[in-house]
């Protein structure tokens, strides 16, 4: 695997790699794609067939979306932590884009039993109010939330246009094998030791799978990344 500051790209595409890796650390601030002020998501509680519900975070581009991005927050993952990463990634550049942004309230690491209902719950949803962008769904997430994205991803494989993990990793026991083909960026700080090592396993353990993976160590960076949103619907424009 590569040292600090490398970008590790399977199968190779190292130009693209470089020029995105460039962006991310570029554009600590948006270069003006989005609209000037945060959007404000909207809440929505969605029942789920166990009884519980689940609640999600919207942000709707101004025309009819052309796809939908489901992100999945840090830490705990309750409603504060998910709206920071949303803030913090997601509330710009790609509703501006033309990208409707689903965040899901929920710890990320608990998906691994839970992710069915959850993400059947979601889907749904998604089907029924995003109709003509539901064909197009890119999951992501960061740290606990990196964790939860492939077990969402593989409770509904065959729905992923695309996975976006900064950084995240896989920690279940089952095969990454329905993710074969499937878009995936994974970012990691080269400060970040542990996760470096676990994105590291995680990008040879999708390889292997066949997925389409792009494993990237962000020079000067910690646990908490600085990406720009920009830099994150380039690499959807691309996929």
């Amino acid at each position: 695997m590569n040292g600090a500051g490398q970008s590790r790209t399977v199968p190779p595409a190292g130009a693209l790699a470089a020029s995105l890796v460039t962006l991310a650390l570029a554009c600590a601030a948006d270069s003006g794609v989005g609209p000037d002020l945060p959007q404000v998501p909207e809440w929505i509680r969605l029942p789920m067939e166990s009884g519980s519900s689940v609640s999600i975070a919207v942000v709707r581009p101004e025309a009819t979306p052309r796809g939908v991005v489901v992100a999945f927050p840090w830490g705990a993952g309750d409603a504060s932590l998910l709206l920071g990463l949303i803030d913090s990634y997601w509330d710009q550049a790609a509703p501006a884009a033309g990208y409707a942004v689903v965040g899901v309230e929920t710890y990320g690491p608990g998906l691994d039993e839970d992710a069915a209902t959850v993400m059947s719950t979601v889907i749904a949803w998604i089907d029924e109010n995003f109709a003509g962008a539901s064909g197009d769904i890119v999951m992501t997430g960061a740290s606990a939330g990196g964790i939860g994205v492939f077990h969402a991803a593989l409770a509904v494989p065959d729905r992923v246009g695309g996975i976006i993990a900064m950084p995240g990793r896989y920690a279940g026991e089952g095969s990454l094998e329905p993710l074969a083909g499937a878009p995936v960026w994974m970012m990691v700080g080269e400060g970040d030791a542990r996760w470096v090592e676990g994105s590291e396993t995680t990008a040879e353990r999708l390889e292997d799978a066949g997925a389409d993976v792009t494993l990237d160590i962000l020079p000067g960076q910690g646990h908490v990344l600085i990406v720009g949103q920009d830099a994150l619907v380039q690499w959807m424009e691309r996929r």
